[in-house]
């Protein structure tokens, strides 16, 4: 099967999506059932160094490029692959619907059921409608926990019967432990004490970070936290707060972009990964630190029962008493502790990003098996249902619209620009001896003075013109 992957994330700095994106499209690369494989970047995006040799990058400028490659007979993929919800522009929505067949993967709905995460409600009605359109319109949705399933169901309006599991895997270059004095020396330059408990991600709400504080303070001794993330968080109930009334501002320490071999080294030093997330569509720390030989403490929520299974001590969600017992016991019984580990090892083994990769394509196959079955189906689909069409028709009045159609119209532009720069580029390889040439300049007479300058050509810089046009709509300048 052809199959265009859209792994337009790429070009950002790597994270939980971007991981995903990376190890899957390695072992798309190597799947016996892909016959090619064509993988949408943005310009500009360097090439990973797992990235498939037999892969084709295709460079897009935004959504034009793209329906362009699914629309055109000699570039029409069999599948197309949205592999995140882009929230970009509204054109996005006729991606999926633009495909012969589309799977539109799915890693969780938090965002749309946290207004709070948003700059403010307009802007969550808009990406909650958005998400909510793209789930209808997609021939199948690929999930990676039955958990995700769930919300899919419950909070985006899908049907269960168009969702496929495909679990994740460990980054390969997670899996390989530092060499001890390498670890050590790492954890050194970043300031690291002998002992702690690491944490990971940024402190939303959500994440638990405030169970774990409140559990920490209860210990008899104090107990140092490093978290491998950033303070994001700024309402109710900021992080910096809840420390400072702990009397525990200097007990914790935060690190931010860190690259693969300086989380390992924390793994590898850590008493334990304690997880209390609330809310998770999979959650690959834990069996990233499994995976190293690391003890895990979770919280039982959503997908991390179905994920650690029982490689990890699980506690109920937000339960600081039952999260401070199990701190204790990971520090004074060792015995225990080994046998966590070893379980937990086992458990990380069971998951494989070829098995990924495996459940991937049959989400494909299924996907072409329902759009072949004939275009009324997918028409019928194309109609929005009430609620997010209402949505969408209120979201033309946010304050937000005039910066989405300005970089819609960015978009448009430079994949114009770049449309006929390719045009050009192969007319000139065609016709290299017809190309039009400016006749020759007369000569001029014996007495005639120096030739004049040649007059310079005119400098048109899009960036500058689009700085003006958001001026001038946004009134931040003087009209020019």
């Amino acid at each position: 099967m052809h199959v265009l992957f859209d792994a337009r994330l790429l070009h950002r700095p790597l994270s939980g999506l971007e991981r995903v994106q990376r190890n899957l499209l390695r072992e798309l690369g190597r799947h016996p059932r892909v016959d090619r494989l064509r993988v949408v970047l943005r310009h500009g995006t360097e090439l990973p160094a797992t990235f498939p040799q037999r892969a084709e990058p295709v460079f897009v400028h935004g959504t034009e490029d793209i329906l362009r490659e699914l629309l055109q007979p000699e570039t029409r993929p069999d599948v197309y692959h949205l592999s995140w919800f882009p929230d970009r522009n509204p054109r996005d929505l006729w991606l999926p619907l633009a495909a012969k067949a589309s799977v539109v993967e799915v890693h969780d709905a938090i965002l749309n059921r946290h207004p709070e995460y948003h700059p403010n409600h307009e802007c969550w009605k808009w990406y909650h409608a958005f998400v909510r359109a793209l789930v209808h319109g997609a021939d199948r949705l690929l999930c990676h926990s039955r958990s995700v399933i769930e919300e899919v169901v419950r909070d985006l309006g899908g049907e269960r019967a168009r969702c496929d599991l495909a679990p994740l895997a460990v980054e390969p270059t997670l899996r390989t432990p530092l060499a001890a004095d390498d670890a050590r020396a790492r954890r050194q330059r970043l300031g690291v004490p002998d002992r702690y408990l690491l944490a990971v991600g940024k402190d939303y709400p959500h994440k638990g970070h405030a169970t774990l504080f409140r559990a920490i303070a209860r210990l008899r001794q104090q107990v140092p936290v490093v978290c491998a993330g950033s303070q994001v968080w700024h309402g109710t109930g900021s992080t910096r707060e809840l420390l400072a009334g702990l009397g525990m501002t200097k007990q914790v320490q935060w690190l931010e972009g860190l690259g693969d071999d300086d989380v390992k080294a924390l793994l590898q030093g850590a008493t334990a990964l304690v997880y209390p997330s609330s809310e998770e569509g999979f959650g690959l720390p834990p069996i990233e630190a499994m995976a190293l030989g690391t003890p895990v403490l979770a919280a039982a929520a959503m997908s991390i029962p179905e994920v650690c299974g029982d490689g990890a001590w699980l506690f109920p969600p937000d339960d600081v008493g039952a999260l401070a017992a199990l701190l204790q016991r990971v520090q004074h019984e060792p015995a225990q502790v080994a046998e966590l580990v070893a379980r937990g090892r086992a458990r990380e083994a069971t998951f494989s990003w070829q098995r990924c990769a495996d459940a991937t394509v049959e989400c494909y196959g299924r996907a072409i098996g329902k759009a072949g079955k004939g275009r009324a189906g997918k028409r019928r689909r194309a109609a929005l249902p009430p609620d997010v069409l209402g949505a969408l028709l209120v979201q033309a009045q946010s304050p937000f619209r005039v910066e989405r159609e300005l970089a819609a119209w960015q978009e448009r532009c430079l994949s114009v620009e770049n449309t006929l720069r390719e045009t050009l580029e192969r007319l000139r390889a065609l016709e290299p001896d017809q190309t039009p040439r400016p006749p020759a300049p007369a000569p001029a007479p014996p007495d005639a003075g120096p030739p004049p300058p040649p007059a310079a050509a005119p400098r048109f810089s899009l960036t500058r013109r689009m700085r003006k046009i958001r001026d001038r709509l946004l009134g931040r300048g003087t009209p020019t």
